[in-house]
């Protein structure tokens, strides 16, 4: 194995760490945490609960963006594949712009959660914990489809 490969091989790797901790992250809070949360009745104040798991996982999410998007770079300039940002020429092409797409559509759905969980905090209201929970369920569907998208790259 040469230099380029392996260090293409760590490129991707981190690539597929960084997308597993977000995406998994997400999914895991939509599917398995919130609802468990919500709907036990030993857990005194849920929402206590929710973000005290959440402001662990934020951070690893913010992190993995940032990755996501240096490892993507990386790995775009070294594929044969790749003709430009936003390319719809080839097959290739278009599923990544999709998913590029989808991808700046689910980093503004966490700065929007982010604005909602604040309000929550602020205000206590069920419905705001009702609005933060579907905007993640909705991210996390994203990311199983822009998962789909990767693997058709």
């Amino acid at each position: 194995m040469t230099v380029q490969m392996f260090v293409m091989s760590g490129v991707r790797f981190l690539h597929n760490l960084f997308t597993a901790l977000w995406i998994g992250g997400m999914l895991t809070m939509a599917i398995a945490v919130l609802p468990g949360v919500r709907k036990n009745p030993k857990v005194g104040e849920p929402w206590a609960v929710i973000e005290g798991i959440q402001s662990r996982i934020n951070p690893v999410a913010w992190v993995s963006m940032v990755g996501l998007v240096l490892t993507g770079l990386l790995l775009g300039r070294a594929s044969k594949n790749f003709t430009g940002l936003f390319s719809f020429g080839t097959v290739y092409m278009t599923a990544l712009s999709i998913k590029h797409i989808l991808i700046a559509l689910m980093l503004g759905l966490a700065v929007v959660r982010l604005f909602i969980n604040k309000r929550v905090r602020a205000e206590k209201k069920p419905e705001l914990q009702k609005a933060s929970f579907a905007v993640l369920a909705v991210n996390a569907g994203l990311g199983v489809v822009v998962l789909f998208l990767s693997a058709m790259i």
